[in-house]
C-alpha cells in the first residue's frame, strides 16, 4: 500500500472516529498519533508536530495530566524535535516525560530506565558526557534491580555505558563492561530454547 493510500485511509478513519465518537475521544487521539507518525516518516515534520501536539492536548484533557499515556506521547514528540535539531525542546520534553514516569509508575518501573536512556542519548549527542554517564549508570542499576543480572535489557544497558566509555577513550572502564555483557549474553544464548 502506498504512503498516499495510507494517508487517505488514516484521514478517513480519523473523520469517521470524530463523527461517531466526537472530537474529544481517546481513539481520535490515537488516530492523530498514527497519522503524525506517517507524516514524520514522509518528512512532513510540521504537520506531524501539529497532530502530535493535538493528540497530546486531547490526552491531557481526556485522561488528565497524570495519565501514563501522556509521557509516551511526549516521547514521540521528543523524537520529532530531536531529528529536527531542536535539542532544547527535546530535552525539555524528555525531562518532563521522565519525571512523569517516575511519579506515575513509581521510580522502580521498567519504563523509567528507558526514559533515562533516551535522555542520556540526547546528552551524549550533545557532548554532555558526564550527564549521559550519570543517567546510564542509573538506568543500569535500575534494570539490574528490576530484572536481575541476567536479562537482555541489562546487557543492553551495559553495552550503552561501555560504548560511552569507549567513545571517550576510557577503554579501561569500557572493557570490563563489554566482557561482562558478552558473558551474560552467551549464557542467555545457551539457555535460549531452540525451535
Amino acid at each position: 500500500m502506498s504512503k498516499l493510500n495510507r494517508e487517505v485511509l488514516y484521514l478517513q478513519a480519523s473523520g469517521q472516529r470524530k463523527r461517531l465518537l466526537g472530537e474529544q475521544h481517546s481513539s481520535v487521539a490515537t488516530t492523530l498519533k498514527i497519522l503524525a507518525g506517517l507524516y514524520y516518516y514522509q518528512g512532513r515534520y510540521d504537520q506531524a508536530k501539529e497532530l502530535l501536539v493535538e493528540a497530546l492536548d486531547q490526552r491531557k484533557w481526556l485522561l488528565g495530566e497524570q495519565h501514563s499515556s501522556v509521557p509516551t506521547t511526549l516521547n514521540i514528540l521528543t523524537g520529532l524535535y530531536y531529528y529536527q535539531g531542536r535539542y532544547d525542546q527535546a530535552e525539555e520534553l524528555l525531562v518532563e516525560a521522565l519525571e512523569q514516569r517516575k511519579r506515575l509508575l513509581v521510580e522502580q518501573h521498567p519504563f523509567v530506565p528507558t526514559s533515562l536512556k533516551k535522555l542520556a542519548g540526547l546528552y551524549y549527542y550533545q557532548g554532555r558526557y558526564d550527564q549521559a554517564e550519570e543517567l546510564l549508570v542509573e538506568a543500569l542499576g535500575q534494570r539490574k534491580q528490576l530484572l536481575g543480572e541476567e536479562h537482555p535489557s541489562v546487557v543492553t544497558s551495559m553495552n550503552n555505558l561501555a560504548s560511552l566509555y569507549d567513545s571517550q577513550g576510557r577503554h579501561d572502564q569500557a572493557e570490563p563492561l563489554y566482557l561482562q555483557a558478552l558473558e551474560v549474553f552467551q549464557r542467555l544464548l545457551e539457555t535460549y530454547p531452540e525451535d
